[in-house]
């Protein structure tokens, strides 16, 4: 039945400490018959066993059950050949008696409710515990504990019972019980137990092997097993008490042993035929069907039991069975109420602690996710990012500059469009609109639009129609967009009120700025490309603005009319080392022609400023002086009486000295100070239309003599306007100040921003301020003004200048044919070197897809760092968490692997324990959090720009939190279950 051939195992092989716990066994053991392994403590009995039952491994050598190699599906040939009665019983307190045996039917594949219930009775009835079956474990005797589990070993009909120590925790009669039972089972199966009572193995054992250091001593056979019989401590004997009887007419009363020292009080009623008995007295125990005490007729014989054991042992109604397979203890239904009640018990401090760690954990991954989802958004819509027809050209000099102009006339490069762009801002433009709030109209309070555009001509559209508005543009101010710029806007618009098409029309926009006024949309026309169309002035305003380092400006803003190819030369701060040119000499600005029509100097200061331009005014007393000898032709100049009259004139009319000497302040000296875009003070007179800023360039007496001529509609004297009440310009701007300088700032400085020393500026035509934005060509010194400070991105770099004293750009191609102008571009520019590594010398609409991929690669690869990390400290809380709850469980799970229950089974166990304690933990947090994010997107499209969380982001973040959960929390079983039963069990015992 059993083959051992050269069986060994160690402990702590290869150490110092090594053990040859079994050491070159060799038996063979009969088909039937009790079988002992002997010997002392230590010598390897158990460690034998537990080979043979498969409940631990060993190093070499083979153990055949009936031909079957026991190390191959050892959880199916344990539960179809073996029965194991342990020395600790190993049931489980948590099932009735019933269950517990029918646990072993399970595990072998029975499932017919019927046949479970016929064959657990009948083991059951063999042990004589039938009147148990619906109690726990933890109600019974030691006794009865081991007659349950040896019920739980035969209800299957094994071929062998392996017994470890199964009377070690048994009084006598019990273990004569025990050995009884196993002695009948013996008969027609084989019993193999392990115990140290040496008596037992001479009164029960046919067959005993010693052992001695993991050695086989000796093998012999015991032909005196008969048994051994002891008086059962539950059989009371009647005959061997004293007798005593007392009757009446309906009831019969039999007293046995000495008389009590108080009478027993016995009421016995018979209501309708039922018999109640009442007992009064101390130490009074009432025996019926169900109790363990017998009373039996006679007095107790030595011998009287023999053989009543295998008489009561009936093995005909439990046929073998043959597992086909392992079966499952736990199913779906029974895993998930064990993990609920493991799950709503009692928790410890430091376990509640590490749950609300999972739930804020939880909470945080979910907002994380969100926030690094826009990169992924960014590289699922890297495709609708960026305008397919738009190429970027570095242009370091003329002559790239001059090739690509000239591709503008010719069929072979596809090119309809160029203009310039400061070399670090190639790329498309993010667009920012807003609806306006319907009360104040403030946009700060109002819902954005984004979308990304490339800014164009609109030349490029002069054939189109307009879908929605117009399509021509009558104000600087005012662009057209596409219809996919205009389906962009839409979808992301929350609003009822922005839907279709025509509701764009109108919106402004926050970030781009037009001759210092937000951009205004009165036109979509029908497109595929992502732009943004302005006049080509506006356009040209727009790219010089960052490009044009020829410090030039439109004529025409001025009030000045010139032709093209006529420039007036303003002079500003004169440089010693710049030679200015003279009236009517020709200069090239950027490879322009142009003839100085006129020269104009500028200062700042307006006394000096009218005496630079030839303009000569009086001081007050040659004014009032002469209008004194108007007045008064016969008075005696520097008389008393010219005095007092002077001085009266002075204080009564001195206004009209200021309207003669401030009269150039409007039409001509603020005019010229406009060139200065930087200027908060120009930038509120011109975009804001505070008038009062010319006063700033003139004395405060003349601010506040036009304030009292608006408030008392008089002129004041001199004494009257001193006395009054009106404030100091200086006092009436600090409130202007602080109600502008922040909108200033935050509108007029978003853009690149360019700084310098200015010196000189020329006044230009409408046609060459557009050629300037085109191309890059000759420049005359005086053109050049300082070198110019570029700042974007948060750093600041001076401009290269090439060998023409011409700062480096990029150029934006626009193209009709993007594939024959990418062929054309690599062609005429296949040697151009880009000015950095960290630049293309040519970006096409391929590469700048790329970018956005490879930038955004790395930013969810830095994402997912991050996020990793914390996936890590929930994982490792999930870990501990199951870990404390496994610690506690370790008998559970080893009484499962002792009797069969198959490591899978008992993973999936703790599987389902595992994705409820994620429910309640995880899952909460989960469902907050991703609540929170969906509320904060129902508030304002204003947050998807920072926050990306759709359905489908948010079911696989729900799916890798249940996955990451559910891994480390079953880390800690898959760990234990790695060990064999009896190293689970060994470890509970320690």
């Amino acid at each position: 039945m059993i083959t051992i051939k050269n069986l060994h195992k160690f402990y702590n092989k290869g150490k110092n400490n090594e053990i040859h716990v079994i050491n070159d066994v060799n038996l063979e053991f009969a088909e039937r018959g009790m079988t002992a392994i002997f010997g002392r403590s230590g010598c390897g009995k158990t460690t034998l066993l537990n080979a043979i039952g498969g409940l631990d491994s060993f190093a070499s050598g083979s153990l055949l059950i009936d031909g079957n190699d026991i190390r191959n599906n050892t959880d199916r040939i344990r539960n179809e050949y073996i029965g194991y009665v342990f020395q600790n019983y190993n049931l489980n307190p948590n099932e009735s008696c019933f269950d517990n045996v029918a646990d072993a039917l399970r595990l072998c594949g029975v499932t017919d409710p019927s046949e479970i219930e016929r064959r657990v009775n009948a083991a059951l009835k063999n042990v004589g515990m039938e009147k148990y079956k619906k109690r726990t474990p933890d109600t019974l005797s030691g006794g009865q504990q081991q007659r349950i589990a040896i019920a739980r070993a035969i209800v299957k009909n094994p071929r062998v019972i392996l017994a470890d120590e199964p009377t070690g925790n048994l009084d006598e009669a019990n273990t004569v019980m025990i050995m009884d039972l196993l002695k009948a089972i013996s008969e027609d199966h084989l019993v193999i137990i392990v115990t140290h009572e040496e008596n037992l193995v001479n009164y029960y054992c046919d067959t005993v092997i010693e052992l001695s250091d993991g050695k086989v001593e000796k093998v012999k056979t015991n032909d005196s097993a008969s048994g051994f019989f002891a008086k059962d401590k539950n059989d009371i004997y009647l005959g061997e008490f004293e007798r005593s009887e007392s009757r009446s007419d309906s009831a019969v009363i039999e007293y046995y042993g000495e008389k009590p020292e108080n009478p027993i009080k016995i009421r016995i009623v018979n209501n309708g035929g039922r018999i109640y008995l009442e007992l009064g007295g101390e130490n009074v125990q009432i025996i019926d069907s169900t109790s363990e005490i017998r009373l039996k007729d006679g007095v107790y014989k030595e011998r009287e039991k023999k053989n009543s054991a295998s008489e009561n042992v009936d093995m005909s109604s439990l046929p073998p069975l043959k597992a086909k397979k392992c079966g499952k203890l736990f199913n779906f239904k029974s895993s998930l109420i064990s993990a609920l009640k493991v799950n709503f018990a009692k928790k410890k401090k430091g376990k509640l602690i590490l749950v609300l760690c999972m739930c804020l954990f939880s909470f945080v991954f979910v907002s994380m996710s969100a926030v690094f989802g826009t990169a992924f958004r960014d590289i699922f819509n890297a495709s609708d990012a960026y305008n397919h027809n738009v190429f970027y050209v570095y242009t370091p000099d003329s002559d790239v500059s001059n090739k690509l102009l000239s591709g503008l006339s010719l069929d072979k490069s596809g090119i309809d469009f160029i203009r310039l762009t400061a070399k670090n801002m190639s790329g498309d433009t993010e667009l920012l609109f807003r609806t306006g709030s319907f009360e104040s109209f403030d946009l700060y309070l109002s819902e954005p639009f984004s979308t990304n555009a490339v800014i164009l001509d609109t030349t490029l559209i002069k054939d189109k129609t307009a879908i929605e508005g117009r399509a021509e543009i009558i104000s600087e101010e005012e662009i057209i967009i596409s219809t996919k710029v205009a389906d962009a806007l839409l979808e992301k618009s929350n609003l009822g009120y922005i839907k279709e098409r025509k509701d764009l029309i109108g919106l402004v926009s926050e970030n781009l700025l037009l001759d210092g006024k937000s951009a205004r949309i009165v036109g979509i026309v029908d497109s595929s490309e992502s732009a943004v169309y302005l006049s080509p002035i506006s356009l040209a305003k727009y790219s010089n603005r960052f490009t044009n380092n020829t410090l030039t400006t439109l004529a025409s803003k001025y009030g000045l009319s010139l032709s093209e190819g006529e420039a007036v030369l303003l002079v500003i701060n004169e440089v010693s080392d710049v030679e200015y040119p003279s009236l009517f000499e020709k200069i090239e600005i950027q490879g322009r022609t142009l003839t100085v029509k006129e020269i104009k100097t500028f200062c700042p200061v307006y006394d000096y400023f009218l005496e630079q331009n030839g303009v000569n005014k009086l001081s007050d007393v040659d004014y009032f002086s002469k209008k004194l000898s108007d007045v008064y032709p016969d008075i005696v100049f520097e008389s008393e009486e010219y005095f007092d009259k002077l001085s009266k004139m002075m204080n009564e009319e001195y206004f009209e000295y200021y309207d003669y000497f401030y009269s150039y302040l409007d039409e001509f000296f603020l005019d010229y100070s406009l060139f200065e875009n930087g200027s908060f003070e120009v930038w509120l007179y011109r975009q804001k239309g505070i008038e009062d800023v010319k006063y700033l360039f003139a004395k405060d007496e003349y601010y506040r003599l036009m304030k009292f001529r608006e408030k008392y509609e008089r002129n004041p004297t001199l004494q009257e306007l001193n006395e009054s009440d009106i404030e100091s310009i200086h006092v009436a701007f600090s409130e202007i100040y602080e109600t502008y300088e922040k909108d200033f700032y935050n509108k007029n400085n978003t853009d690149t921003q360019s700084s310098s020393i200015l010196t000189s500026t020329y006044l230009v035509s409408d046609e060459d301020y557009i050629g300037f934005s085109k191309g890059l060509g000759k420049t005359h010194p005086s053109a050049m003004g300082m070198k110019y400070i570029y700042y974007d991105f948060g750093y600041a770099a001076e401009t290269e200048l090439d060998k023409e004293g011409v700062p480096s750009y990029y150029t934006v191609v626009h193209s009709y044919a993007p594939a024959l102008t990418e062929e054309w571009l690599m062609r005429e520019f296949s040697s151009l070197e880009p000015p950095s590594k960290y630049y293309q010398a040519i970006i096409t609409p391929t590469s700048i897809f790329d970018g956005i991929i490879e930038a955004n690669v790395a930013t969810v690869v830095s994402n997912l760092v991050t996020m990793g990390v914390l996936l890590l400290v929930m994982s490792v809380c999930m870990y501990f968490i199951m870990r404390s709850s496994l610690m506690s469980r370790i008998k559970e799970v080893g009484i499962y692997r002792a009797i069969g229950v198959s490591r899978k089974n008992i993973v999936f166990k703790f599987v389902i324990e595992a994705a409820v304690l994620t429910t309640l933990t995880v899952f909460v947090g989960y469902a907050i959090s991703s609540l929170v994010l969906y509320a904060i997107l129902g508030i304002s499209e204003i947050f998807s720009y920072a926050i990306y969380y759709p359905v489908w982001l948010a079911l696989i973040v729900l799916l890798i939190l249940y996955a990451i959960s559910i891994f480390f929390g079953i880390l800690p079983v898959l760990f234990l279950t790695r060990k064999t039963p009896s190293e689970i069990l060994s470890k509970y015992d320690i």
